[in-house]
């Protein structure tokens, strides 16, 4: 144990992080009265400087994805973290600010969690997506030391899958991009087990496995299945060089493909779908030498339907500049070629050649084979604790759970979202009786320096306040005069603060929200 001179206290504005560095370590103030806590300096999410995050009610917020720290003891409080911030303790003596280092101290160490013990329950998780495993995380973070089965029919630990079509495509990062490494899970007392699941037989509480036939019991259910990536029903589907983006083994075959093909000359790929998933490959992939990107969509700009002609123009010029190609309200007959793809054909227009072809055209929620009342966009209605109706002890999370919000019940299809309501699941299956208060929140990397942020949720819209322009931007979506979601470029405490306020609130009214809309 080592103590350093830190700061003066009267140099650090209240509820302001400041980070500084101590030998080899960044450590965090933040003033709190006469008080200053002191904590690891980065987000073990993603290892963004949280100096330039916000406080709010006791508790840090990440400026980045918005996953929240208790400011007193570090502790994580929302994802997308999963560990928690290191703690520091902290003397103040005649206006000096002495700060304590633990030798070898963890900055980024994991919650305290039960293990298995004399409980003799099971609880299984079907799925080990972002619903799944942070559910199963979460039953040990709430001491349930019953058994925890997760299965999962892929053939790795539990994935972080974001990366799939960002830093992982690109082969920044060689390594599977996994949320707990099988060490750390075993350390959890946590049982992945690969199988596929075939049905659910509710009566007798058991789950049914696909090539086995075993029975698995439970106590509680949770299923977290997600969903697929959606496929064109046109000729051609079959053949080489086609290629989807939602598991680790399509990453793996999509960039396998287009080294293969650079490895011959320039590589021309065509992306079909101009949403969150085809635009992210768009980047990648266009940064790439001897790679040119063409954006196929159905509609006139990528993104117009979600957020507006304006948003839309400025990220389709985004791409442009980039190099990326677009062709736009255009619809993908089939595709042509010997056994390997050459071009894509439209119903109207010029083919699209190409070496290489993602289709990213959404998603299609994995519940045909379950027994409940499917909807018609393959999401299953839960109640406030996302327990299937009629069925107390099945529990529902992420993609395929349409859900009760206030912003009217809701499916919503984002990382941060399904881990939410793993967290909530499981603190219902222990009978917490909690429901979802929280703000929708998402984000997004594109061509511009910087991260296009979402909160709230608006489905329509009256107006909208603000205009993309510039380096940093916030535009209110508001509808019947209240201000359904936020769209901004920038880390912006004050967008970060209406997510905060939305919180057990929904549609704030509109227009005093103490935005800036511009540079």
């Amino acid at each position: 144990m080592s103590e350093h001179l830190a700061a003066k206290l009267w140099d650090l504005a209240q509820n302001t992080p400041v980070e500084v560095d101590i030998g080899a370590r960044k450590v965090l103030l933040v003033r709190d009265g006469d008080h200053v806590h002191a904590l690891a300096a980065t987000c073990p999410h993603r290892g963004v400087p949280l100096s330039k995050g916000a406080v709010a009610a006791g508790r840090l917020i990440c400026p980045a994805h918005r996953a929240i720290f208790d400011l007193a003891s570090g502790e994580v409080m929302a994802p997308p973290a999963c560990e928690n911030l290191a703690r520091y303790d902290v003397r103040i003596a005649d206006g000096e600010v002495h700060v304590r280092l633990p030798d070898n101290a963890e900055e980024h160490p994991l919650p305290a969690m039960a293990r298995k013990g004399d409980d003799p329950r099971r609880f299984v998780i079907i799925g080990s997506g972002a619903a799944g495993w942070r559910a199963a995380e979460t039953l040990r973070r709430e001491g349930f030391a019953g058994e925890v089965l997760v299965l999962s029919d892929e053939p790795h630990g539990p994935l972080d899958r974001i990366d799939l079509s960002k830093a992982y495509l690109k082969g920044d990062d060689p390594d599977t991009p996994l949320v707990r490494s099988d060490e750390a899970r075993k350390s959890l007392d946590i049982e992945l087990r690969q199988g596929e699941a075939a049905s659910i037989d509710t009566v007798n509480h058991e789950v049914v496995m696909a090539h086995s036939h075993e029975r698995i019991g439970y106590d509680r259910l949770l299923i977290a299945t997600g969903s697929d990536a959606r496929r064109l029903d046109v000729e051609g589907t079959g053949l080489a060089g086609i290629h989807l983006l939602r598991r680790l083994k399509d990453a793996d075959s999509l960039r396998s493909d287009l080294a293969a093909q650079l490895a011959k000359g320039p590589c021309r790929v065509a992306i079909i779908g101009g949403g969150f998933i085809g635009l992210e490959v768009a980047t990648v992939l266009s940064g790439k030498d001897n790679v040119k990107v063409t954006v196929i969509l159905n509609e006139a700009r990528p993104l117009e339907r979600q957020f507006g002609r304006d948003f839309a123009a400025r990220i389709q010029s985004e791409h442009e500049d980039a190099g990326v190609r677009f062709v736009t309200s255009a619809r993908v007959c089939g595709f042509a070629g010997g056994s390997r793809v050459s071009q894509v054909n439209l119903n109207d227009g010029d083919p699209v050649e190409a070496d290489l072809v993602l289709v990213a055209v959404g998603a299609v929620p994995r519940t045909a084979w379950l027994p409940f009342h499917v909807q018609e966009d393959g999401g299953i209605h839960v109640a406030d604790d996302l327990s299937v109706p009629e069925h107390p002890h099945v529990f529902l999370a992420g993609d395929i759970a349409r859900i009760p919000t206030l912003w009217g019940p809701q499916r919503i299809e984002h990382w941060r979202f399904a881990q939410e309501t793993g967290e909530l699941a499981a603190r219902n299956m222990l009978g917490q009786g909690r429901h979802y208060e929280s703000t929708p929140y998402f984000w997004t990397m594109q061509q511009a320096k910087g991260s296009y942020s979402y909160t709230g949720h608006a489905l329509e819209w009256d107006s909208i306040r603000g205009a993309p322009e510039g380096s940093k931007f916030a535009m209110e979506f508001v509808h019947d005069g209240k201000t359904e979601a936020v769209l901004a470029l920038g880390f912006d405490d004050a967008v970060t603060l209406v997510e905060r306020r939305m919180a057990g609130k929904g549609p704030l009214p509109h227009p005093d929200l103490g935005l800036s809309h511009g540079d």
